[in-house]
């Protein structure tokens, strides 16, 4: 497929996870998490810990497994340019959390990172490794060095 044909799937694809993400984000955050679980990381460590390690666990859910099988057709679909693809589709993912969530659920336009802590960052990081990750596995460079190998 041609690099004209990419961009576009790439940006779509994004929206598309976005849309799909957030929504699920939602239902998930309507779980209800024991009080306990918050208790014993007060008392053996930090409570930030358990908040951040509850994230990740959300984003990978929500994001990261839908990051991974998008992430995977990405790379089959668009086969010279797997990087680029994914940063592109990371980067409209982005623009929905700014921009298309205002606009589909009637919010104000927020900056995606947004947070208190650099630990924050952390469960933000979940949708790019995922995204790049199974892109690259997809990639027909990963391919040839599989094959390669054997």
């Amino acid at each position: 497929m041609n690099q004209s044909k990419a961009i576009p799937i790439s940006i779509l694809s994004g929206l598309i996870l976005g849309l799909i993400g957030v929504h699920l984000m939602g239902y998930v955050a309507a779980i209800a998490i024991p009080k306990e679980y918050f208790m014993w990381f007060k008392e053996n460590l930090f409570v930030e810990l358990g908040m951040v390690i509850l994230g990740i666990v959300e984003q990978f859910f929500c994001f990261g497994l839908l990051a991974l099988i998008t992430g995977y057709v990405l790379g089959k679909v668009t086969l010279s340019n797997w990087l680029v693809n994914s940063i592109i589709c990371y980067l409209s993912v982005l623009f929905y959390f700014s921009v298309g969530s205002a606009f589909v659920y009637g919010g104000s336009i927020s900056n995606p990172f947004a947070g208190v802590s650099i630990l924050y960052f952390l469960p933000s990081l979940v949708l790019p490794a995922c995204l790049i990750a199974a892109t690259y596995i997809a990639s027909t460079r990963y391919n040839k060095k599989i094959n390669k190998d054997t």
